[in-house]
């Protein structure tokens, strides 16, 4: 019989020795990546450590002193989210780890989540840390107190700034005042001119847009504003906001588009269970136009907002709200009822915000075009660079559709349904260069497309300016 299976006590344990080498290089290559990544980290090169341990996390991920480290890294280099994940590990596999769960206290303080972290500081008493351990607790309670006794104290907040800035079309007033870039004398004057009888309708007599032709100008804008919350007890406070801005013109044929704007806001916020937020506030705003300063607008109005977060670093706040706005001219006039969601995310080198509205204005029965319903959607990123610097880039998009016939006038004398869309792109720097002083620079691009070509408008803006914070 011919034999099958031959054992030979030499081959098996060349196999055994080549295997034990294999395992061997590859404990050896993990502790010299794992060591590697310490000393990054003891020489305070943070942010280069957790690069290196976050390029192992595929391979490493799971082993609880690689995990741990992770952690200690993401947390260190201000990943605290990231640093959560991989601590939540050891702790799953190592439930007495008391490094990590420390180093999870402060994580949860990072993130603003001060309950979790009291839970934690207590399941660590449980463990019965030595007296070092028990200095860091105590520092941990401490900075817990310190949070909520300045909660619980009145605070205030300051701004005075001064800008400087070029305006591509001073006619666009800002998002505040939403009405069209034709001034009420203006549109007055047109409609003078066509119901006098002696003109002939043709097309020298409608209107064009280049009648109206946009004077770029320099501008000078001072505002301020004024913060300030008022604890009621550990889970309400009242919210005090105003804010005042002047913006002038340097050239004079722009100067019918001066603006000087004040508004002022009550607040009152509440804490709710599973840490989700109410806000409910009414604001009044009051504003003025031209080289006479006569007033243009006054609006009030209320909104409610719910915020509950959704995982560990984001937030989904719900809107809702009410406005009046009273024009100088009651053409103008018109209420403002708005639905919005908003969701803000922290990832681990910058933060989004994403936006999305609806909007209804009921409009006085002047109004040419009848009510609108607006729909904005929007998005946005905050990047920071080192400490002091933030780059900030915001992308909206808003289409109003009106919902009566009208504007013959600007459509060669044909009523249409006027349908607006308007794309805007804004790009902030922001230098905070010491404590009380902030400079930021910004360039602003609006583009509006509408069914009437009349009402084609852009605008470039760009502009710096300098805070003084207190």
């Amino acid at each position: 019989m011919r034999r099958i299976f031959t054992f030979s006590p030499a081959r098996l344990a060349s196999r055994v020795g080549v295997l034990f080498v294999l395992l061997c290089s590859s404990a050896w290559a993990y502790h010299a990546d794992l060591d590697a990544a310490r000393q990054t980290l003891e020489q305070g090169e943070h942010q280069a450590a957790y690069q290196q341990l976050q390029a192992l996390e595929l391979e490493y991920g799971g082993e609880p002193e690689f995990d741990y480290w992770l952690g200690v890294a993401a947390l260190r280099a201000g990943a605290p989210s990231h640093a959560l994940i991989a601590l939540e590990r050891v702790i799953l596999r190592q439930p007495r780890h008391a490094g990590a769960r420390m180093e999870r206290v402060a994580a949860l303080l990072q993130l603003d989540q001060r309950a979790a972290a009291e839970r934690e500081i207590e399941r660590l008493q449980a463990l019965s840390p030595p007296p070092d351990a028990e200095a860091a607790i105590g520092r941990f309670q401490a900075a817990i107190e310190q949070r909520q006794h300045a909660e619980n104290s009145p605070q205030h907040q300051g701004r005075f700034g001064i800008d400087i800035g070029h305006d591509s079309n001073p006619q666009r007033f800002p998002g505040e005042v939403a009405i069209d870039p034709l001034q009420p004398n203006r549109r007055d004057a047109i409609e003078t001119l066509l119901a006098h009888p002696d003109i002939e309708i043709d097309e020298s007599s409608i209107p064009q847009p280049q009648i109206f032709a946009r004077d770029s100008s320099t501008y000078q804008r001072l505002q301020g504003s004024y913060q300030g919350t008022f604890p009621v007890d550990g889970q309400s406070r009242w919210l005090l906001n105003a804010v005042g801005q002047a913006q002038r013109y340097s050239r004079e044929a722009a100067q019918d588009y001066d603006l000087t704007l004040a508004q002022a806001e009550l607040g009152y916020q509440r804490d709710l269970a599973q840490q989700r937020v109410f806000t409910l506030r009414g604001a009044a705003l009051q504003g003025w136009s031209g080289r006479s300063q006569d007033r243009l607008l006054t609006r009030w109005g209320s909104r409610a907002e719910l915020s509950q977060p959704i995982g560990l670093d984001s937030e989904l706040t719900w809107q809702l709200g009410v406005q009046h706005n009273r024009y100088s001219d009651a053409r103008n006039d018109h209420d403002t009822g708005l639905l919005g969601i908003q969701l803000t995310s922290h990832h681990s080198a910058w933060r989004t915000r994403l936006v999305a509205q609806v909007e209804q204005e009921w409009a006085n029965d002047d109004r040419e075009g009848g009510d609108v319903t607006q729909l904005r959607l929007g998005g946005g990123v905050d990047y920071p660079i080192g400490e002091r610097q933030l780059l900030r880039a915001d992308l909206n998009h808003r289409l109003r559709s009106y919902q009566d016939d009208g504007f013959a006038r600007f459509n060669d004398f044909s009523a249409t349904q006027r349908r607006d869309r308007i794309w805007q792109a804004r790009l902030t720097w922001l230098y905070q260069f010491s404590r009380d002083w902030l400079v930021e620079a910004s360039a602003d691009v609006e583009r509006r497309r509408s069914s009437v070509d009349f009402f084609d408008t852009s605008r470039r803006q760009t502009q710096v300016g300098i805070r003084y914070l207190f």
